[in-house]
């Protein structure tokens, strides 16, 4: 394989070495070429040692679930590594995940063009069932080892995704966190899942649903186009299993077979996003009728969730009244002027002592909360404000340009001006509010039901008595 040309440093590219030289016509030609030998055989070395520390590392890594694995859960971890051709670790099957769902996308694409796929998609479904077996056991020595090292936290309350996460980061940090510092980290790891698991998966941060919905819709009306041009229409290419394909021109299959795969991780990031959605609300709102709140409200409530109640504390209709007409006010002045100040860029992240303030400034939805609070704080300034908002839209001027440039219905995820009050009597609309509590509605009507119902049969006994 040749050495990669590219316009990137080698940091840039993720490579530790020393860049090569140009070899040139000159008289300095052998000392150049002597040069770029070392670099290279430089490079092999920290290669090789790389490989070392990652076998070291791995080892550490399941140094804390290794404690609570039996023997045959020992042997099982080592035979799927076998079988996965990589060790089994929870860092490791989300990498092997990924993998997989790529390479399972490609093949599709390949048999809907006429290439046999069968030996290829045999070792998939294979390494898919090894995997599913690796998840559903580390997910069961997690739920142990959670049990055994952090007794105080509420299985029933945190999910599968902060579990495991929680474990990662005990073990990167060999630290069993305890007290305030726990409770903070499961906030930490609630508030930052979300992008985690889907950075892990598509490697592109996740900006919000309504984003995902237009990508979602543009990738499909541009397939639409295409396929119409020879009277196909986009549902065509589920029922023929993708073989329409082969009747178009190369160039039309490359952009077909793109927003395919487009289509395929825009589901599966989906997917992600509602098991969390979900799981955050069914535990803050345990009556909820979730299934008639949208998606685009879900992500609202979550964002109102992880801001103002991140330890997901159930709420009861007369608690969350209390919390929607009077907002409590999360951060006192010196932390909306340290908070201001990273967001401006005057202070780094790791000069902010208190990891609620890091939270919350780290997530794009408690950010724009953040921002609203301060502004009320009487100490901060209009103009601290407004130089927060200039230096946001100026970050983001380059990637916002380009974003509206290819992207005709962009919607901007600069900062809107809002106050924690106004944010929650917006979200939560009375619409909303009977869609959070419709079960505890539906048992007050039963018992009001019974009881009139009881009410009933004594009357008629007390009428039947007398006339006895």
């Amino acid at each position: 394989m040749p050495d990669r040309i590219s316009e990137k440093t080698l940091d840039e590219q993720g490579i530790d070495g020393v860049a090569t030289q140009h070899v040139g016509v000159n008289g300095q030609r052998p000392e150049r070429e002597k040069f770029n030998q070392l670099a290279l055989e430089n490079r092999k070395h920290k290669a090789q040692l790389k490989n070392v520390d990652e076998k070291i590392h791995n080892e550490r890594r399941i140094q804390t679930l290794q404690k609570h694995l039996s023997f045959s859960e020992k042997r099982s971890v080592s035979q799927l590594s076998k079988d996965l051709q990589t060790f089994v670790s929870l860092e490791n099957l989300d990498d092997k995940k990924r993998m997989l769902f790529n390479w399972k996308n490609s093949l599709l694409i390949k048999q809907a063009v006429g290439e046999d796929i069968s030996k290829q998609m045999f070792t998939i479904n294979q390494q898919e069932q090894s995997l599913e077996k690796a998840n559903d056991l580390l997910d069961k020595v997690v739920d142990r080892t959670i049990k055994s090292i952090y007794p105080d936290v509420d299985i029933e309350q945190t999910t599968v995704a902060e579990r495991r996460e929680l474990i990662k980061e005990t073990d990167s940090e060999k630290t069993i966190f305890s007290g305030q510092e726990l409770k903070d980290r499961l906030a930490m790891i609630r508030t930052d899942i979300l992008n985690k698991e889907i950075l892990s998966f598509t490697k592109r941060p996740y900006v919000s649903w309504l984003v995902l919905e237009n990508q979602e819709e543009r990738t499909k009306d541009y397939m639409t186009e295409i396929l119409a041009q020879k009277g196909y229409k986009f549902a065509d290419i589920h029922r023929s299993k993708g073989s329409i394909l082969r009747n178009f021109n190369d160039e039309e299959q490359d952009i077909l077979k793109r927003g395919i795969k487009d289509l395929q991780a825009t589901n599966e990031i989906k997917n992600i996003v509602e098991i969390q959605y979900s799981g955050v609300l069914k535990r803050t709102f345990p009556d909820m009728d979730i299934d008639n709140v949208t998606m685009v409200d879900r992500e609202k409530i979550y964002t109102a969730i992880v801001y103002f109640n991140p330890e997901l504390k159930q709420l009861s209709k007369q608690e969350f009244d209390e919390l929607k007409d009077n907002p409590p006010v999360k951060f006192n002045t010196r932390e909306h002027q340290q908070g201001l100040a990273y967001l401006s860029g005057k202070i780094k992240v790791n000069d902010i002592k208190n990891p609620n303030l890091v939270r919350v400034l780290a997530n794009e939805g408690t950010k724009q909360l953040f921002i609203g609070e301060s502004s009320q704080d009487p100490n901060i300034t209009k103009e601290q404000i407004e130089q927060v908002k200039q230096v946001m839209t100026q970050n983001n001027g380059a990637y916002e340009d380009y974003r509206k440039a290819n992207i005709s219905d962009y919607q901007s995820v600069n900062y809107r001006e809002t106050t924690p009050a106004e944010y929650l009597n917006n979200v939560f609309s009375s619409v909303i509010m009977k869609l959070l509590y419709i079960d505890e509605a539906r048992r007050k009507k039963g018992l009001k039901e019974t009881e009139w119902e009881m009410e009933k049969k004594k009357r008629q006994h007390e009428k039947h008595g007398r006339q006895m």
